[in-house]
């Protein structure tokens, strides 16, 4: 796989299988990013640098999906997960 496989569409968050809702990708981000750090700490620098990728194009994602639903009218953006 070439890249993290998350992105930001139309107010969703969406990676290589489907829709994730923005709890879920936040949480996501976060495993990835504790990832990261034990790859880090147990010498395996290219998995942590793959992890430290997932979870920044996880919470970039995330953001701006937010962001969008705020500018379509949502006051709390993970009510839109609920529709």
């Amino acid at each position: 796989m070439n890249g993290a496989s998350f992105a930001h569409l139309g107010g969703a968050v969406v990676c290589d299988h489907g829709p994730l809702s923005l709890r879920d990708a936040r949480s996501l981000a976060v495993f990835y990013a504790d990832e990261a750090d034990h790859c880090r700490a147990a010498g395996a620098i290219k998995a942590g640098l793959v992890c430290t990728a997932r979870a920044a194009a996880l919470s970039v994602a995330a953001v701006a999906a937010a962001r969008w639903r705020r500018a379509a009218g949502w006051r709390n953006p993970e009510a839109a997960d609920g529709c």
